[in-house]
């Protein structure tokens, strides 16, 4: 079961507190001091080396953290995870059209041009805020939240969190400003919904299933077509010619997972009821490997026929296909398969 579902004591309040004004104030400093894209280095060892890092902060690399949880620790707490991530996403992406802050000119690669992006552009969206640094904060921090008490476990999800934030401005795609953007975002979302989701369970959990059901496909539908017809080039708006309705952005992701997760979840909790604190140690390493063969079939055998529809609707079926297969078809296959002790 998850460890802590009480809010952060005052203590732990003013620790986050004092941490973010440290960042802001530095990070302005810095700014202010002209070295907004200091961090961008040459050398393309290190580069190579904080591209790796940069992958911590990937969509793929938070679905696997998602199953990892829902399949031998928690459902619960990887349903809360799933909501931190998608809500930041969300954000994220709404402000980055809305700012539409140019990214800085080493945003480039020669590997990556091609007849639409003549320039080589590594990211084709625009730069603030940092997606993959609010991400990582509303993620690796919600799992560091959880697991508070453990002092050492805090200190290694901060370590990565700082090394995403810092390789998105080493490999050139991001500018401290768009760093330290993303974190303030990130740490925004993460304290709130710490805060907000016990009462907003409270009241989900009070309705019938199919109130429950409704209210999951209005507001994932809601969200995917409100982001995608307000910002229908989202994602390929620093292209010379800009895309819409293509195959990227956030919103279709948001809206793809939130729609099939959220179905999946509900209806298992309803009729499955797989719970993996009941299991021992070999059913559940024998789940999670199971799992994960599953979840990259599915994953990378969509990803291999995306380019037949490129499509923004697309993105948003087969990430729904993804949230449902993990959040129901999986479990049920578990509850078949396993023998409780």
């Amino acid at each position: 079961m998850s460890e802590s579902n009480k809010n952060l004591s005052k203590n732990e309040l003013i620790t986050v507190g004092v941490i973010f004004v440290v960042v802001l104030v530095l990070g302005l400093i810095l700014i202010f001091a002209g070295l907004n894209e200091a961090f961008y280095s040459s050398s393309s060892t290190i580069r190579s080396i904080f591209k790796a890092i940069t992958y911590l902060g990937e969509p793929l690399v938070f679905i696997v953290m998602v199953a990892f949880f829902y399949i031998i620790y928690d459902k619960r707490f990887a349903k809360n995870l799933t909501l931190s991530l998608l809500f930041t996403s969300y954000l994220n992406e709404f402000f980055k059209n809305i700012f539409m802050d140019p990214r800085p000119a080493t945003n480039t690669d020669l590997t990556e041009i091609t007849a639409e992006n003549p320039a080589g552009l590594i990211e084709a969206s625009y730069g603030f805020p940092s997606g993959h640094t609010s991400t990582s904060v509303a993620t690796w921090g919600y799992i560091g939240y959880d697991f508070r008490k453990r002092l050492y476990i805090v200190i290694i999800l901060g370590i990565i969190v700082f090394l995403v934030a810092i390789s998105r401005m080493i490999v050139g795609v991001h500018d401290l400003q768009d760093v330290i953007g993303g974190f303030s975002l990130g740490l925004v979302v993460l304290l709130l919904f710490t805060y907000l989701e016990p009462y907003g369970t409270k009241q989900f959990n009070a309705l019938n299933l199919p109130i429950k059901l409704i209210v999951i496909v209005v507001a994932s539908l809601g969200l995917f077509l409100l982001g995608i017809f307000l910002f229908p080039n989202s994602g390929t708006d620093l292209l010379p010619v800009p895309v819409a309705f293509s195959d990227t952005g956030g919103f279709s992701q948001v809206g793809g997972i939130f729609l099939g997760f959220g179905i999946a979840y509900v209806l298992e909790n309803e009729y499955v009821k797989y719970e993996p604190s009941k299991l021992d140690l070999k059913w559940k390493i024998i789940n999670l490997a199971i799992g994960m063969v599953i979840l990259f079939v599915i994953y990378f055998g969509l990803e291999a026929i995306k380019g037949v529809f490129d499509s923004v609707f697309y993105r948003f079926a087969r990430y729904a296909i993804i949230g449902f297969i993990l959040g129901y078809v999986v479990p049920l296959l578990f509850v078949k398969l396993n023998k409780i002790p």
